[in-house]
Parts: C-alpha cells; structure tokens; sequence
C-alpha cells in the first residue's frame, strides 16, 4: 500500500487533478442570475457558489443584457436564471430576448408564485424551465445541471 493512503492523504497528482477539475467545472459553469430580491439573490447565490459555480449577477434584465454584451464582446454562460418580476424589462420579455439572442444558452424562470398559463407562455417563449419561490436548492441545483448539459450537448454538437 502506498504511504499516502495509509496516511489518509492523496498524491500530489491526485490533488492537483482535483484542483483542476474543480477549477474548469467553475470557469465552464458561468450562470448569470437576474434576482431583483436582494435576499432571494443571496440564498440562491450562496447555493450555486457552494455548488462550484460562477455566478454573474443583475438587479434587472437589462442589467443582464448589458452583462451579457448588447454590441460587440459577448459574455459566456452556460445558463441564465431570471427572475419573473425583474425591474424594466419582466422575465417574460427576457425570456424571449435572450432565447432569440442567444439561443444555445438556457433560460430558467424563477417566479413568486404557481401560475400554469405564465409556465405554458414562458415555455413556448424559450425557457428551459419555470422554478416557484422558494425554491429549493435540491431543486434549482438538478434543474441548473441538466440545463447545462443540455447546453453542453448542443454547444459541441454532440447530440
């Protein structure tokens, strides 16, 4: 048996491996949260951060689309969470710019309340998927990775 097994630490290469991969999985998985709600942004901040990802955040869609690059340079990420009563431009509208402006990237909706026609209209406008408050972080975080999956399969053409 290897002396850093017995010893109950890894390699270096292991540990440097690891390093690596933790660090890619945080550059790759960029989100940008539009979050109007100063607290809901933080519980749903501190839950993606814990999960490793790197979060670009905006008070209001348009804040977002300035975030994301109007004209010339373009921000990547691999998903967008928008709040549905964001300031100026409504999650509603975001939804639809962004799925026609930047069609590859996700868009998950996240709203105040139950509402099946605004999930049925928001869906038909391009997003990924609808989340109710409070979410759950079980909830946000499977729904977060399968949309950047998919985003991932669809970027390399690999689907």
């Amino acid at each position: 048996m290897l002396s850093s097994q017995s010893t109950g630490t890894l390699p270096k290469e292991v540990n440097d491996m690891e390093a690596a991969t933790l660090e890619s999985l945080t550059t790759r998985h960029r989100v940008l949260l539009v979050e109007s709600d100063p607290d809901a942004r933080k519980t749903i901040l501190a839950t993606l951060k814990k999960a490793g990802y790197t979060i670009l955040e905006a008070t209001s869609s348009d804040q977002a689309v300035i975030l994301l690059g109007v004209n010339g340079r373009s921000t990547a990420v691999s998903a967008i969470l928008c709040d549905i009563r964001a300031p100026k431009i409504k999650g509603i509208e975001a939804a639809a710019y962004f799925r026609v402006r930047y069609p590859l990237i996700p868009v998950i909706v996240i709203a105040a309340y139950p509402d099946i026609e605004w999930a049925i209209t928001l869906m038909k406008r391009g997003a990924a998927d609808y989340l109710v408050k409070p979410v759950s972080k079980d909830d946000l975080l499977m729904v977060l990775k399968n949309a950047v999956h998919r985003y991932e399969t669809i970027a390399r053409g690999s689907f």
